[in-house]
């Protein structure tokens, strides 16, 4: 689970993996190290700072190495967010569903970590586009970096 399953909770589209140069929203990278590295690179490349949501992989979340990586990145974001692993979600056939729904319904109890991820994404993008309001700017789209487009 990753990019179509936040642009699906976000109602948004997944523009697929970011390639430089181009706004994005939300930028969707793993909670590696390696993965981080490459959204700090990629995050160089755009031309205003994208919230940065963090993918847990695995239910133990974001290793130190990895946390101290995404406090050198915080300067460079709107705001990071990480989203929690959904072992449910390995054994069902509706995850997508699930996320579509979860800023609409109270949501199953496997889900309440996810939903504040969703939510706190939701409040730094609601916040940026106060922001561009203000300067008269539009926002963009968002992107993914789940496959290694920057070496």
């Amino acid at each position: 689970m990753g990019t179509s399953t936040i642009a699906t909770a976000l109602r948004a589209d997944d523009c697929g993996i970011y390639r430089g140069g181009a706004p994005v929203d939300v930028m969707v990278c793993r909670s590696t190290l390696y993965s981080v590295g490459c959204a700090q690179r990629a995050i160089n490349a755009t031309p205003r700072p994208p919230v940065l949501a963090v993918v847990s992989d695995t239910p133990a979340g974001v290793g130190p190495n990895t946390r101290s990586r995404l406090r050198m990145t915080e300067p460079h974001v709107q705001g990071i967010v990480v989203v929690p692993f959904v072992s449910e979600w390995r054994e069902t056939d509706a995850p997508y569903e699930q996320a579509r729904d979860v800023l609409a319904t109270d949501g199953a109890r496997h889900l309440r970590a996810f939903t504040d991820a969703v939510e706190h994404l939701v409040e730094y993008l609601v916040s940026a586009q106060e922001r561009a309001a203000f300067t008269r700017s539009s926002l963009p789209p968002f992107a993914s970096l789940h496959h290694p487009a920057f070496p």
